[in-house]
């Protein structure tokens, strides 16, 4: 078993790494006609530059993380750790809670120099970084501690239900302990990732950045009319200070009900003229109307319960083959890894219908936006997004169906010219 999750890490890591070879190597293709001045001559060398430095950074990332997963899976460093864990509490779930917590912050530690080389390295030299070295720290900061609070939080309970529920259960009753634990554990995570989505900009974006309501003028009265021809009902338009991070530009919906808000990044209103900000509103708007946030959330529910009932399974046999990790027993944090590496395959197919109907609500969204906007607003949108973001405007069409969630801009551009929008 130990042989073939190493083949299994290295494949993941073959497979990652042909894809990202497959756009980069079609970085000097032809660029589409309808998107040829989305740069000059100076920006496309400047994005050519900056598409090699963070190709040849994931790139020495992924082998540097996967060299280091196969090293400790083979010199037996997950068993080291989990003794070290078991040395510092008695209590039989917070013995795997320290165990995880522990090659999390190895992980955390090991890809930290990564981050900062790119955010104050590659992003300032392209003029991307507007980070300063304590909010750098600060985000890092919090974004542990969310992370050890909310999924330190809910594996707990969930490890306490497969602790007392199923593994205490044995004989003619243990299907229906199989069923209970799946079924509540099921409703658990559905529950906090409901929470999470309804939260997410009340609370959660709060941590990190500061949102004010979108002020009164010609942009807040254009979005006002928009509003009232979609029939969209407004609950919150606020304004993020993303600019004191990056000048990259962005907009995006979140919630779904009572909880429905709007966001745009203080960049997008400051590059854009008023009628590209109101079209890619209605972007927005457009995804609010067709419920796309419902519509992922209902997905992420199947997914949770299928991924759920094969982690069970799972744990069932994998007590089995510890001992060929170096383990005298079987561990369940270590079953809990060693599940994640043996499924990121799995993951990524799974994945791939998912992006599909992603790219599906894009086009919709657009059209929505071109037809209640203007498609030539919505085009000239789209167009400074992509040179602001540096955005690829030939990506390789096998790596867009595999792994993107927006089609590539000049197909976008393309669907919106087909309705007519030009």
């Amino acid at each position: 078993m130990l042989i073939f999750t190493i083949l299994i890490v290295i494949f993941t890591l073959v497979l990652e790494t042909t894809i990202s070879l497959l756009n980069y190597r079609r970085r000097s293709q032809p660029i589409p006609e309808n998107v040829q001045d989305v740069y000059d001559s100076a920006q496309y060398q400047s994005w050519l530059d900056y598409t090699m430095e963070t190709h040849r950074l994931a790139m020495i990332s992924r082998v540097v993380n996967t060299g280091a997963l196969v090293a400790v899976l083979l010199f037996k460093g997950f068993p080291y750790l989990a003794q070290r864990a078991d040395g510092l509490t008695g209590h039989e779930i917070l013995r795997v809670l320290v165990f995880l917590g522990l090659v999390y912050l190895l992980q955390y530690t090991l890809n930290l120099g990564f981050k900062l080389y790119r955010t104050f390295g590659i992003e300032s030299r392209y003029g991307f970084n507007a980070t300063t070295p304590r909010v750098f720290v600060l985000d890092q900061i919090k974004s542990v501690i969310l992370g050890l609070l909310l999924g330190g939080g809910l594996l707990y309970c969930l490890l306490w239900l497969y602790l007392n529920l199923f593994k205490a259960s044995s004989g003619p009753g243990s299907g229906a302990a199989w069923v209970q634990v799946w079924l509540i554990a099921w409703l658990l995570i559905v529950l906090v990732t409901l929470v999470v989505n309804l939260l997410y900009t009340k609370v959660f974006i709060r941590l990190f950045n500061t949102l004010t309501p979108l002020r009164s003028g010609p942009l807040y009265d254009q979005i006002v009319g928009l509003a009232d021809n979609t029939g969209y009902a407004i609950k919150e338009i606020s304004v993020m200070d993303a600019s004191k991070r990056s000048t990259r530009l962005n907009a995006f919906f979140s919630g779904f009900g009572r909880f429905k808000h709007i966001v745009l990044y203080d960049t997008l209103i400051e590059k854009c003229g008023l009628e590209e900000v109101v079209a890619v509103l209605a972007h927005e708007i457009g995804h609010a109307k067709h419920k796309d946030v419902l519509k992922n959330f209902l997905l992420s529910v199947v997914q949770i319960g299928a991924t759920l009932a094969l982690l069970l399974f799972f744990l069932t046999a994998s007590g089995s083959w510890a001992s060929s990790f170096g383990f005298s027993n079987p561990h369940l944090g270590f079953a809990l890894l060693h599940f994640g590496m043996l499924t990121d395959p799995l993951g990524f197919l799974l994945g791939i219908p998912l992006t599909a109907i992603s790219r599906r609500a894009e086009y919709a969204a657009d059209g929505f936006a071109a037809s209640t906007t203007s498609g030539p607003a919505m085009t000239r949108a789209l167009k400074i997004l992509a040179r602001e973001n540096f955005s690829n405007l030939t990506p390789h069409p096998l790596a867009v169906k595999l792994t993107y969630t927006h089609p590539p801009i000049s197909q976008r551009i393309e669907a919106i010219e087909r309705l007519g929008g030009q």
